[in-house]
């Protein structure tokens, strides 16, 4: 894999990059090289931590190859404008023109930030397609009511595992440890986190601690909750509101409150909006925020819709 790195640039372009500022230019130019590879070694490393199914490493492929040629453009830019600059200590100072240096080394400097910005930018992205289980659960979701029900499950689950692993521990505690471990194997533990449960703490406690049950606890009551608010908000049906300046969209169901104007709003308005969490949505030409009562009420007043 690393040759094919290597042949992705060419090899006069990278020494041509450093013939005007290095004594050393064909050194210089295979340290490029040989950085670009490197980068992308390490970066196909890093990703495969996340390509943990068949599907998600034919994700994986796909998404990297788009990478790959993306990181690729962009450096032989990077090059073509460092293959501009140059030295007083290679040129000479005589008739050397300074300004023109400084302009292309700038240009330089630009084309380096906007390769690590790229870089920075798709591999976020990338990380982000492969694990779009990581993503938080928002209410617009359209699977947001099945991974609310997941989550609370596994906590749930978790939650009994803890719960039957405090029991065993006590009700096994004068026959020794030995006994609490066998009964802890049938719960599904391994000998040696067996034995790690029943490790006293600097209190004397073993098993799982209170606070862990409690915290759990707390988090499947908070997830429920918020469970049945999604579910009536996805039942609700769509709602058009008419006003003087504007048409509001209402869409419980997407958790989205949208503004249609018929003109570009003046400045004011449009700054209000800014301040009221709603943000320009080109695709469906409107202005859109998250649902909820302050939205509501913001949409309602610049849209000019008469309270009833």
């Amino acid at each position: 894999m690393s040759d094919i790195f290597a042949n992705d640039i060419l090899i006069q372009l990278a020494r041509a990059a450093h013939a005007g500022t290095s004594f050393s230019p064909d050194r210089r130019g295979d340290q490029e090289i040989a950085d670009y590879v490197q980068t992308l070694q390490t970066d196909l490393k890093t990703l495969e931590r996340y390509a943990t199914t068949d599907e998600k490493r034919a994700r994986l492929e796909t998404e990297f190859a788009r990478y790959r040629e993306g990181y690729r453009r962009r450096f032989m830019v990077y090059l073509e404008a460092k293959s501009a600059c140059i030295s007083t200590m290679i040129a000479g100072p005589s008739n050397f023109n300074s300004r023109r240096a400084q302009k292309r080394s700038g240009s330089a400097d630009k084309r380096t930030a906007d390769l690590i910005e790229f870089r920075v930018r798709a591999l976020a992205a990338i990380r982000k397609a492969l694990t779009p289980e990581l993503a938080p659960i928002m209410s617009g979701d359209a699977d947001a009511v099945e991974r609310l029900r997941e989550k609370i499950a596994k906590l749930e689950k978790r939650q009994a595992h803890m719960k039957a692993v405090n029991a065993v521990i006590r009700k096994h505690a004068k026959t020794g440890t030995e006994a609490q471990v066998a009964a802890l194997a049938i719960l599904g533990c391994s000998e040696a986190i067996a034995r790690e449960f029943l490790k006293p703490d600097f209190c004397g406690r073993v098993g799982f601690e209170s606070f862990e049950m409690k915290n759990d606890g707390a988090n499947i009551r908070r997830l429920k909750q918020r469970l049945a608010v999604v579910e009536r908000a996805q039942a609700e049906v769509a709602n058009e509101v008419v006003g003087k300046h504007a048409r509001i969209e209402d869409c419980p169901s997407e958790n989205r409150v949208r503004l249609y104007f018929s003109s570009k709003p003046t400045v004011e308005v449009r700054t209000r909006l800014k301040a009221g969490g709603f943000r320009w949505a080109p695709s469906m030409n409107a202005w859109s925020a998250y649902h909820n009562d302050n939205t509501l009420t913001l949409a309602r007043e610049l849209a000019g819709v008469e309270d009833q």
